[in-house]
């Protein structure tokens, strides 16, 4: 048994975790690892460092535990190691990741990986697309994308929202009911 273990303590099951947005599906285990794991240091853009405590309503008062990354700005983790947070027009403060990894030894060369978290290429209400401009000729060794439906182009969502708004108040002149299930 290691001291770590004798003392009923975990070591850490990483260096650092980056989040990307603060949907659920992203971001809800944070708090409970946090707790396990208080010395282990969590980051996201400014914004999702706000939007997080939306996923625990009924936590109480939450501690801020995730500390804001700059945008387009690489921050060094440790000997070059540096990552670099870039808009992903999913949500508000929603971000892609360049990770870029320099061995000290000049003969190796960088590695990098680029993810992307859920992303969107259409302007929103709340937030502008991914900018395509911004990370095209990156090309890192490994890339990880999820953006389900993110590639698609659709109709501007003010456009989206306004045609509802039409459909909606067309309905109710004729008298018909209107539900909407979310």
């Amino acid at each position: 048994l290691t001291s770590v273990a004798v003392l009923g303590e975990s070591p850490c099951p990483a260096d650092l975790v980056l989040c990307s947005h603060a949907h659920a599906d992203h971001a809800q285990g944070l708090l409970s690892l946090h707790y396990q794991f208080p010395q282990l240091p969590i980051y996201a853009s400014e914004v999702t460092t706000h939007l997080l405590p939306l996923n625990w309503p009924a936590a109480g008062v939450i501690p801020e535990f995730c500390r804001a990354l700059p945008w387009r700005s690489p921050v060094e983790f440790g000997e070059g190691l540096t990552a670099e947070l870039f808009p992903a027009g999913h949500l508000p403060g929603a971000a892609a990741f360049l990770l870029t990894y320099t061995p000290s030894d000049s003969t190796q060369a960088p590695c990098s990986v680029f993810y992307s978290g859920d992303f969107f290429l259409s302007h929103a209400r709340l937030v502008n697309g991914l900018p395509l401009e911004a990370v095209r000729g990156l090309a890192p060794d490994v890339l990880i994308l999820e953006g389900s439906l993110g590639t698609a182009r659709y109709p501007h969502r003010r456009q989206q929202e306004n045609q509802l708004a039409e459909q909606i108040y067309q309905a109710l002149q004729r008298g018909q009911n209107v539900i909407l299930p979310l």
